[in-house]
């Protein structure tokens, strides 16, 4: 397979993957959970991602609110760490919690 084959198959799967992600984007910015209490938005893409075929871990190393989703082995091998919990004083009003 062609470097171009591969870039037309990640785009079709990143299109495909779109819609569904923006929502649960919007979800997890509306909840703005603090630190270590990020239980509705760590379910919701621990879900998001068992759904389409990752094995989810909860909790991962003893924090409840931590996960780690797997799917497949071997090479090549990719990892990504997700900060979503909400910062003070980004919400819409002064002093409340929100996403930077």
């Amino acid at each position: 397979m062609t470097a171009k084959e591969k870039k037309r198959l990640v785009n079709r799967a990143v299109a495909a993957e779109s819609k569904r992600a923006g929502v649960l984007s919007r979800k997890v910015h509306a909840w703005a959970e603090r630190p270590f209490r990020e239980v509705k938005s760590s379910r919701a893409i621990g879900d998001y991602l068992a759904s389409r075929g990752f094995e989810v871990e909860f909790p991962f190393r003893k924090i409840p609110t931590a996960f780690r989703a797997t799917r497949g082995a071997g090479e090549p091998a990719v990892g990504l760490l997700g900060e979503y919990d909400a910062l003070p004083n980004c919400g819409p009003e002064e002093g409340q919690w929100g996403h930077g």
